[in-house]
């Protein structure tokens, strides 16, 4: 874990009013958050390596986010929401829809952000001693990498179609 990332972690967990507290637990468990208003702390397992101290905040981090913070219901993309008029389109959406609400449960949704968050940051190192540590979630650590080239490509489309663009639009 480089400092970079040690920073970046506990500026979100300050951000968010979220205390960081270490503990020795059973090597089983890597921690957990308490989201009670009172403590709002996650407690992580301090025999872990660092890059499981790292993954384990922004893991719980992401449950406080995407759990605690807002509503319980779950957010789709939009392409799945709108109501195609193309039959492949429909089946393609209502297909989807059907597998992300049976597989994509709380804890793959904040391990999917946890992933998606090192990539942002940089941690490669972290991430790849993560899925060295884990390797059931090869699956999960491609979607992210997916989806991180694509949210990279599309701001960058953004920005270069504005540059052309300026120009002309008053």
């Amino acid at each position: 874990m480089t400092r970079k990332t040690k920073q970046f972690v506990r500026a979100i967990a300050h951000h968010l009013r979220l205390r960081i507290k270490y503990a020795n637990m059973i090597p089983k468990v890597a921690g957990f958050l308490d989201p009670s208003k009172a403590s709002r702390t996650i407690v992580i397992n301090a025999t872990k390596s660092k890059s499981d101290h790292v993954f384990t905040i922004l893991h719980e981090i992401a449950h406080y986010i995407l759990h605690y913070e807002r509503s319980h219901r779950m957010r789709l993309p939009w392409y799945l929401t709108r109501q195609w008029n193309a039959n492949p389109m429909a089946r393609f959406s209502k297909a989807t829809k059907r597998l992300v609400s049976r597989k994509l449960n709380p804890e793959w949704q904040a391990d999917m952000w946890a992933m998606c968050a090192l990539l942002h940051i940089g941690a490669a190192d972290d991430f790849q001693a993560i899925l060295t540590q884990y390797p059931e979630k090869t699956g999960l650590a491609c979607l992210c990498v997916a989806g991180t080239i694509y949210a990279g490509i599309k701001s960058r489309l953004k920005k270069a179609f504005r540059r052309i663009c300026h120009p002309f639009i008053a």
